[in-house]
């Protein structure tokens, strides 16, 4: 047993020889006492949870994968494809794929200067009605006032709240507008109540006040939110993002339109709305809890299909999840999370898929290293601009 110790706790640590991890998996695979045991070991050494460790499925598949890698090669690099681990280390986080302890080597990388707090020095820009350019950092609280003094909102930690501007009998409808920096995330109050949980990177522009006389609330983003719906069964709300439009009278949905991916995902946790396509409003999905609707921007065409909602609310929980994302997703992913530019030279990877958790407060090169445990690449951190390298 003391060598498997030895062996667990040179894994953990990331300096494992490829023999030594072979050794390794294949007494993990004996039994399951023998997985417990390292489950067990894991947790109690360094501060793992594991979840969805569906152990036999996980390991029988290998095994019989193991024989018929050279047949086929083009799922050996698939995390998940057999292997249904989930491992999640809070302190640096943890990737897993087929061949989860097959890393034929690990290079340190070069890292100058890096401060994360720097990095998210950035602050939320918010554009009035009148004009008028505000912005604020996330430490800062105050008031928001247009060119005349007026108290439009008010910033209290991470909130801005536009409640103050009920509606009025005014005719006149005009825009406030949200930008969120990468690095960051806020919440937003508009004028009936509506919550709206605006993810890094993202823009939302709304009514500084819903007038009584509209027939509907409706907002713009480009980028992700969650909206938490005030019911108002004579206005219904629209969120117009990009090629999609979503209606709903009273609701709690997330809405994915970041302009740089190739679909936009509307995934509904409570209530109903209908999706449906700006240049055809005619094509349309009624969505019930628990269902996600999935626009093809390539292909303009939209499909629905259950999901798991926590998937695609858990970055307002501060955490980065990877549900089968490809490299390049993940990579553009952590832009936006921690405020970085990747310039990736390893393009061979660039298809290769992951499934894993972390911490949205872990450090970048942390994240990095885990990755790098799944798939060899090698990175150089200048700053807020990172090197990838195969």
């Amino acid at each position: 047993m003391h060598k498997i110790e030895f062996l667990i706790n040179q894994f953990i640590k990331g300096e494992i020889s490829y023999e030594e991890k072979e050794d390794l998996w294949n007494w993990v695979n004996k039994s399951k006492d023998n997985l417990n045991y390292f489950r067990k070991y894991l947790m109690e050494n360094d501060g793992l949870v594991i979840t969805n460790f569906d152990s036999e499925f996980a390991y029988q598949k290998f095994k019989n994968t193991t024989k018929k890698r050279s047949k086929k090669k083009n799922n050996i690099r698939r995390l998940y494809k057999y292997a249904a681990v989930f491992i999640v280390l809070l302190s640096v986080g943890y990737f897993v794929k087929e061949g989860l302890f097959i890393t034929k080597r690990i290079v340190e990388p070069s890292i100058v200067g890096l401060d994360d707090k720097e990095l998210t020095n950035k602050k939320v820009k918010i554009t009035l009605a009148d004009g008028s350019v505000k912005k604020i950092g996330s430490n800062q609280d105050e008031k928001i006032t247009n060119g005349i003094g007026d108290i439009i909102a008010v910033k209290k930690g991470n909130i801005i709240d536009f409640s103050l501007n009920k509606e009025s009998n005014t005719e006149e409808l005009v825009y406030s507008e949200v930008s969120i920096p990468n690095g960051e995330t806020f919440k937003i109050k508009l004028s009936d109540g509506t919550l709206v949980w605006l993810n890094a990177g993202s823009k939302l522009r709304f009514p500084q006040r819903f007038i009584e006389t509209s027939h509907q609330r409706l907002v713009y983003l480009e980028g992700e939110a969650f909206f938490d719906v005030t019911k108002n069964k004579n206005k219904p709300f629209i969120v117009h993002a990009d090629q999609v439009d979503i209606k709903v009278l009273g609701t709690r949905f997330n809405i994915s339109s970041y302009t740089t991916d190739t679909t936009i995902k509307t995934t509904l946790v409570e209530g109903a709305v209908i999706v449906s396509e700006k240049d055809n409003p005619e094509k349309q999905l009624h969505l019930s809890p628990s269902y996600q609707a999935s626009f093809d921007r390539k292909k303009s065409a939209m499909v629905k299909e259950k999901v798991d909602t926590s998937i695609y609310t858990s970055w307002m929980q501060d955490r980065l999840v990877m549900d089968n994302l490809t490299f390049s997703e993940i990579l553009t992913k952590l832009e936006r999370s921690h405020n970085v530019i990747f310039i990736n030279n390893a393009k061979k990877i660039n298809t290769e898929k992951f499934k894993g958790e972390f911490e949205k407060e872990q450090r970048i090169e942390d994240i990095l290293k885990t990755i790098s445990l799944s798939t060899f690449f090698t990175y150089k951190i200048n700053q807020n601009k990172i090197t990838i390298s195969k």
